[in-house]
């Protein structure tokens, strides 16, 4: 007996139960668009392969958002622009800080946030629509950069030793120790000379000492010599200066001086020009009047009577009777 199977009910069953399972899909899906999320923006600083939109947005592990786009900055290329809806029950504070993750083997990365412990939330800038949150590379980001530096550095190190073990500085590398060895043959020919040197040096090493050691004294010795220098010197500007008030009073006392030699020298002149000649005129005068008083000296003795007659005529002259 044959069984009779109605295709046409199967296939509008199949069609309807797809159609019921795309219709739950689209709700699921439109629901989760629709769920209360805030924006933040993500400017991060190095690669981020493995980001994809819709990648997730994980707080310490747990799912908390999506990538909603990924774009390079316009204002500054070396900042790639990554826009993430969060949902907003989540504590994101000013603290916070977001690194790039990979998740296992696959190649794939995600977004993982940490901190949180500030008590002020994010918020945007003024003039600017979103939040940002702050960016720091992952471990790996930093090991895969210093470990691209240290391969930089390898290479410039090999090829620095490559020009370091070329053939002519490995000759001169062959002759500088060719060199070594003569030397060494020649110091261990010498052992006795240089250990008699090296005693030497020791015995001189220790006048030296003593040496500086007096020089040490005459250098103390030459400091209180210099202080009793310093001092003499301090009494001899005293001294000095004593002169020079000395100086000052004897230059006083010359000009004192010469103000009295010119005085004198004035009243020599007037003595010379005024007073000698009436003393010479008086001597003079007296001269003549002693002539006088001794002619009357004279007179008197001859004649007395001439005190009372008066003094005798002349004689008569020749036909004068």
């Amino acid at each position: 007996m044959e069984s009779k199977v109605n295709y046409t009910a199967v296939g509008a069953f199949v069609i309807g139960l797809l159609m019921a399972l795309a219709g739950a899909v689209w709700w699921l899906s439109s629901a989760a668009r629709h769920a209360d999320t805030t924006t933040y923006l993500i400017y991060a600083t190095d690669n981020v392969t493995g980001l994809s939109p819709a990648s997730d947005v994980q707080y310490r592990g747990v799912k908390v958002g999506r990538v909603a786009s990924i774009e390079i900055d316009p204002a500054n290329p070396a900042l790639i622009r990554i826009r993430v809806a969060i949902q907003s029950g989540v504590p994101v504070r000013a603290d916070t800080v977001a690194q790039l993750s990979p998740r296992g083997v696959t190649g794939l990365s995600v977004i993982n946030l940490s901190g949180g412990h500030s008590p002020r939330p994010l918020l945007p800038r003024p003039g600017h629509r979103y939040a940002v949150i702050h960016y720091e590379p992952s471990v790996f980001s930093r090991l895969e950069g210093g470990l691209s530096d240290a391969a930089v550095i390898l290479s410039k190190i090999a090829n620095r030793l490559d020009g370091l073990l070329s053939q002519r500085n490995l000759v001169a590398i062959s002759r500088t120790l060719q060199h070594l060895e003569r030397t060494t043959a020649v110091l261990d020919a010498h052992r006795q000379d240089l250990g008699d040197t090296l005693r030497n040096l020791r015995r001189a090493s220790g006048q030296l000492q003593a040496l500086a050691a007096s020089g040490q004294q005459v250098g103390a010795q030459a400091s209180r010599l210099l202080a009793q220098l310093q001092r003499t010197a301090q009494a001899a500007q005293g001294t000095l200066r004593r002169i020079d008030a000395t100086a000052g009073q004897w230059q006083q006392a010359g000009r004192q001086a010469t103000r009295l030699g010119e005085a004198g020298t004035q009243a020599a002149l007037q003595l010379q020009r005024g007073t000698l000649p009436e003393f010479n005129r008086l001597g003079d005068q007296l001269q003549r009047l002693s002539s006088q008083l001794t002619d009357l000296s004279r007179s008197l003795q001859h004649n007395p009577n001439q005190l009372l007659f008066g003094a005798p005529l002349p004689p008569p002259g020749p036909g004068e009777h």
